[in-house]
Parts: structure tokens; sequence; C-alpha cells
């Protein structure tokens, strides 16, 4: 149901787009009246006896811990971790935890018992020819990080169970500490290398536990009941190694999500890993992954899928999408994020369909009580969850002296100024006032990186409108990190920080219309960044793509089709063509083609538009509809038939776009189905138009409820349409409506402009509908 989309190259640019758009509009009308919301199942776990049960109020386990799930009586699922924890190390560097259950603030999905059954060892190994699971989970915990990974292991274990997969929960390595997994000197996300090393270390005699190990960081949480990693496995036969790309890293494997293949192949793979040098030099685990993975005896063995494939982005909301999205991994958020986003995940998943609280159990048939793992449930609390969470970690400021508690705050207030930033509409006066608190706290502590938070301030500025200071503060910014480069002191943000500042200041002059600077600083930025990465790196082709933006912003299409082109090779070469970043910057190109007469723009159009809808994200589709959006208006603006049937088309587009981004019943949505409608009134064609703006009231009054403006909004549009088909009585009605909407919601009442316009149209609507009568007569 969603608009047709265009054939391939036409020989009629006119006629094709007449057929494209006479199928959409009709497709769109035919779908609007109502729509159904997504909605999920939910599975229930019914009780089975286990072979071996641990039922004691306390159970202690001293060693490192393979957990077979099973269904078990008065339990709702197999936990591997209890609420009160209590970590140990043994001799064996093994994992000792203490579960126990004292009241009900602190009992895990308070489970009467729990009740599982413990493989340690061997006894979990593979033999070749067994039965075995398909999958394996493997996390690392230790006591700092245990009040926020107890609920990303119980998550786990739950999804595990439902899909009969096994999980073990590992502490530190025997030559690490808590606070420190690893051995000294060597980077402390390289448990995870160790860890699965030894799984493999004897891979033909079998110690495996299951065909593939699925790692997983602490701070990762599952999002679905659906089995992902298996479809994943049968796409790519070959593979031994699957992950995601690392957003907002340099293009390669995030390693906190991954499938490892149990293989000769992967057990040698993961000691180059182990031995490499920038694993001895303490750097990242993802560096050394990199490397291995750009050598080519490896390319055939590794796949790498797009950014959000099994994995989001820092900032979650660019790439999580509820219901969709497997996983939620909270990439660098403060431990009381990690918390409390992992706390009532954990309190949705454990509570029944119907039940207020998860204390409230079902029984099965025999009246033995189980519990339902509820999957059934919107995904409204995580925003203000996030929000509360960063909020509650930024009130250190002038709570506190102490100095990493501000360091927390000050990284929270990054996090939640973004968040603030992208919301729709842009909350840029939050942002401001949480980033200058941060400042102002950062450089009372002299806790250093106050050049990058004085450069995130002037982005903000910038985007209220404030140009001038925000210049002033990026060149301050600029000045005092060439200067901290010089000295030594910029931290592991290195050189290519300088670059975005740069770039930051270029975007600022852009907004001022200062269009010859931006190219300038653009340009700077551009060669210290091809002298640092390389000419084809997936940074510079972020800045190759905004160079061609600005061209794009005077009108000079043609040349910033230059850019994107360019822009494009390198991210289809680096990301793949299905790749966010690769959809965006085609876009762009499609845009730029499009404009500058090139034929050529409507298949690359097509191509970014069905890769935005496969991906189904809020985020990106609000990024190439903004695009689309801005097309069509243009050529709206330009006049004549020709360019109207183009503005038809592209709006048809927008609505595939947004339908697939943020569903039918969604603000976006009558938003868009508005817009067209103007364009169709613009057309003369005003019946079709009254359909589309009686399908946006409806859409916006389930989202809204009846008194909103944007409800007050749908109701004068189809007043303004009903006036032109000569419906007078109708749209009488309708331009009241909206009247009596906005004389209650505006600061003025009554005498708001655009409630006077309201009852000025309905009066004249009433007397020309009493005209019409007496001629009638």
């Amino acid at each position: 149901d969603r608009p047709h989309q265009h054939p391939p190259q036409p020989t009629s640019h006119n006629s094709r787009r007449g057929v494209a758009i006479a199928s959409a509009v009709s497709c769109l009308l035919h779908s609007l009246p109502r729509v159904n919301q997504r909605h999920r199942t939910a599975s229930h776990l019914t009780p089975r006896d286990a072979s071996r049960l641990v039922s004691s109020r306390f159970v202690s386990l001293t060693m490192t811990m393979t957990v077979k799930f099973t269904r078990v009586s008065k339990v709702m699922a197999i936990m591997v971790l209890g609420a009160v924890w209590s970590w140990s190390s043994s001799s064996s560097g093994g994992m000792g935890m203490v579960m126990a259950q004292e009241d009900d603030d602190d009992i895990i999905c308070s489970a009467a018992n729990y009740n599982w059954t413990v493989v340690g060892g061997a006894a979990s190994a593979w033999r070749p020819g067994d039965d075995i699971p398909d999958v394996h989970i493997v996390m690392q915990v230790t006591d700092p990080i245990g009040e926020y990974a107890k609920y990303s292991v119980a998550v786990a274990s739950l999804w595990a169970q439902t899909h009969d997969f096994t999980m073990a929960v590992h502490s530190q390595l025997p030559e690490g500490t808590p606070e420190h997994p690893t051995p000294e000197g060597m980077d402390h996300r390289f448990g995870k290398v160790a860890l699965m090393k030894e799984y493999m270390e004897d891979v033909h005699g079998g110690s495996c536990p299951a065909e593939w190990l699925l790692w997983l960081d602490a701070d990762v949480l599952m999002t679905i009941e659906y089995d992902w990693t298996r479809p994943l496995i049968e796409t790519y036969p070959d593979s031994h190694m699957i992950g995601s790309r690392d957003i907002g890293g340099e293009g390669v494997m995030n390693s906190g999500v991954m499938l490892v293949k149990c293989s000769e192949w992967s057990s040698l793979f993961l000691e180059h890993w182990w031995t490499h040098p920038l694993a001895t030099a303490g750097k990242p685990d993802q560096l050394a992954l990199g490397e291995l993975i750009d050598l080519p005896e490896n390319s055939e063995y590794i796949t790498v899928l797009s950014g959000e494939a099994i994995n989001t982005a820092p900032f979650w909301w660019h790439s999580f999408v509820p219901g969709v999205s497997p996983v939620l991994h909270l990439i660098n958020q403060p431990k009381e994020t990690r918390r409390a986003v992992g706390s009532a995940l954990l309190s949705k998943l454990c509570t029944a369909p119907g039940a207020d609280s998860m204390d409230e159990f079902e029984e099965d048939g025999s009246g033995s009580e189980y519990m339902t793992v509820n999957w059934n449930w919107s995904w409204e609390w995580l925003a203000t969850e996030y929000v509360t969470s960063l909020e509650t970690v930024t009130g250190a400021f002038g709570t506190t002296e102490d100095k990493e508690a501000v360091i927390q705050a000050s990284k929270a207030s990054e996090f939640l100024a973004s968040y603030f930033s992208e919301q729709n509409p842009p909350q840029h006066d939050k942002a401001l006032r949480v980033l200058d608190t941060s400042l102002r706290y950062t450089e009372k502590h002299e806790l250093g990186g106050t050049a990058l938070l004085m450069a995130r301030v002037a982005e903000t500025l910038t985007a209220l409108g404030r140009y001038e200071q925000a210049d002033g503060l990026f060149n301050a910014a600029q000045n005092q990190y060439q200067h901290q480069l010089k000295t030594g002191l910029t931290g592991p943000e290195g050189t290519p920080a300088l670059y975005q500042i740069i770039k930051g200041r270029a975007g600022a002059a852009v907004a001022n219309k200062k269009g010859e600077l931006a190219l300038e600083l653009y340009h700077t930025a551009l060669a210290g960044q091809e002298k640092y990465y390389g000419k084809e790196h997936v940074a510079v082709a972020v800045t190759v793509d905004e160079i061609g933006t600005v061209f794009a912003t005077y009108g000079q299409h043609a040349k910033a089709a230059e850019y994107f082109v360019r822009a494009a090779t390198i991210n289809d070469e680096k990301l793949g063509l299905h790749d966010p970043t690769s959809i965006v910057v085609r876009c762009h190109l499609a845009v730029a083609y499009l404009r500058s007469g090139n034929p050529a723009g409507d298949d690359v159009l097509a191509h970014a538009v069905a890769e935005t809808v496969k991906h189904g994200s809020p985020h990106l589709a609000r990024k190439v509809s903004g695009r689309l959006s801005a097309l069509a208006t243009s050529f709206e603006n330009a006049g004549g038939e020709e360019n109207s049937f183009k503005a038809l088309y592209v709006h048809s587009l927008v609505t595939e776009v947004i339908e697939a981004g943020f569903g039918k019943v969604s603000a976006e949505f009558a938003t868009a189905v508005g817009n067209m409608a103007t364009t169709l009134v613009g057309g003369d064609k005003v019946r079709d138009a009254l359909l589309l703006f009686e399908s946006a009231l409806e859409v916006d009054r389930e989202v809204y409820g009846e008194e909103d403006l944007a409800v007050a909004t749908d109701h004068f549009n189809i007043g303004y349409v009903q006036s032109k088909l000569g419906m007078f009585t109708e749209a009488a009605e309708s331009f009241e409506n909206s009247a009596a909407i906005r004389a209650a919601k505006l600061p003025m009442g009554e005498a708001a402009e655009e409630v006077v316009q309201a009852r000025s149209r309905a009066a004249k609507a009433r007397k020309a509908g009493g005209a019409a009568s007496k001629m009638e007569l």
C-alpha cells in the first residue's frame, strides 16, 4: 500500500512522472483512512522439570559458569545474576557470584526462586556430531560495572532461554583485576578476545559450546524477541565473523556485538588479534581489529554489516528503531544511564500483559505459576528514562567537588544537549543551558577538553542564529586546541578534532550566508584530513559532501554534484551502498542532478528512497524526507505544469519514506500528507486534496487528540478546500472548528490573528452559501 515507485529511465520525463503521480496519489488515497499500528507478540515461558535444580535461598558460584537454560516451575526465567551481587575472583580467574533475595526492590522479576541447570567447564564441551546449541552467548562483567551489567545480563538470559541458547558470564582474566580485567598495559576491552580465544584453543577437540559465539558487551541490551542471529548466519554462510560497522568511528567493525564461528580460522584470527602490536601497546581492541579486517587474506571470512544492523550509534536515537533493532548499545553513556535504562527494560519484559507491575504472575492449566516474558509494550518510556538519567548525572554540577563526578556530568551534558538539539522541533535553548553549565564547571575544575566543549556551545549558538557570537567562540576553540596540539595536551581526540572545530566554524559561516568563508574553512579542514587519513577515507567523504552542500545552497547544483559524486564513491567503497551515510549522500547527489537537469538523478533518487524504506529508521527518514521536501518546494516555486508534476512525484516519495520511518499514525506522516495536499490544490486537483487533508486530520486526531493546534490547522485547510469546491456549509463548520481550538490554545484567545482569520473565513463561507441558495431558488 505504498506509493508506486517510478520505472527506470524514461523516454519522456513528463509522461513518466504523470503515470507515477497518478498511481502514487491513487494508492495513497486508498490506503489512508484506517491504519493499524504495529504490535508485538508475547511469548509464554511455561514450566518444565529441570534435570538439575539449584533452588536454595542463597546460591554462590566461585568459578566461571556456563548456564544452560531450561523452563522451571515458579520462576519467570533463568537468571544468571541476582539483584544483590558480590563479585570475587577465584584462583582460576572465574567470576564469583552471590545472588540473594531480600526485598522486592532488589529482586529481578520478583521470582520466588532462581532455578537453573548449571553446566560448567568440560561438561558443556561440544563433540563433533553432538546436538549442540546454535549460539552460545559470552559476556564479561566485573565489580565496577556490576550495577548496570546485572540488567543487561538478565535481559540477555531471558532472550537466550527463549531460543534454547547457552550463556556464560566471565569476570576478569587471571592476569587482571576487577578494575582492569586484562593484563597490565593492555586495553581493558581485550578481555573479549582472550575469552573467545580460550573457547577455540582446541576446536578439533571440541571445546566450543556451540556452533557460534555471540559476544555482547555489558552495555548492550537485547530489544526484540526474534532470533536475529540465524538469518545472518544463513545469509552469510561463508563468514566466520559477523558484526556492524562502528558508527562514528573509522569504518571498522564495532566489537560490542559480534558473531564468531567456532572454527580453525576463528581460532587463528583471535590469536592474531590478541598478539597484535596495537594490543600490546595498550591501544583499543577495535584499532587492532580494523587493521586485521583490512588484510586481504581475512576479507572473505569477515562480514561487516551496516552500522545499525546489529548495533546502534553512540547517539542511539540516530539508528535505534523500536521493535526492529535487535539491540540497544549504550556506547559511552554514563553508568547511571545504563543502569536506569536496563532496569526499566527488564521491568517491562517481566511484567505480564495487563499487569500493573512485575510482581504479578499467571498460572498455567495445572495451577503452577509461570512468568510471561512480555514483548508487547511501547517504547515511549525510553526517552523519558534516558533524559531523566542524564539529568541525574548532570546534577553533580555545583553540588559536589568530586572530580570524577564532574567528569561524568560533563560527558552526560554532551549527550543530553545533543538529544535536546535533535528533537522535533529542536530544543536548542535547553541544549545551550546544559552546555553552558558544563563549560563553566569544566573550566572551574580544570578538567581539560574545554576547547571541544566550546565548539559544542558554538554549534548550538549557530542553531539559535547567534552567528557572530558562535564564530568568536569557534575561533577561540580553534586557537586553544591548536595550542594544545603543540603541547601534547589534546587527549585521545588528537589532530582530527581540530578539523571538526574548523568545520563547525564553516557551518556557522554557511548559516550566516558567508559562503566564501565557509568554502575556505571547509577546504582547510579537507586538506588536513586528506593528509592525516588519506584521500579515500570516510571522514574525508563527510567533508567533501559538506562542500557540495555549500555549492548547492548557492544554487551551483552542477558544481555540487561533482563533490557529491566523489563523496558517494568513497562511501560506496568503504561503507557499502546500503549504509545510511551512503544513502544520504546519494540523496544529495540525486537532488543536485535533478536541480541541474541531469536525468541521472531519477535513478539515483529511486535507489536512495528504496534503501531508506528498507532501513525503516526514523532518523534516516527525517534526513532524507527533509531533502526531498526542499526539492519538492523548489519545483513548486519554479511554477509551470511540469514542475507541478515533479513536485507531486517527490511528495509521494516523501510519504513513502515517512511511512517507513514513522508509520502512518504519526505527526510526521500527517505533515507529509498535508504538504502533498497543498501541492494538489495549487495544481487544481482540489477534490483529491480534500481527501488527503481529511486523512491528515484523522491522523492528527489520533496522535494529539481533538484539541491540538495541528488539528486546528487541518480543519482550516479542509475549510479552504471545501470553499473552493462550493461546499460552503461544510466549510463554515470547518473554519469554526479551527477557530474554537485556536481560541482555547493560543495566548491571546479570541483576539489571536489566527482565530480572527478563521472566524472571518467562516462568515464568508456562510454568506457565500446563502447567496448560492438564493440563486438555486
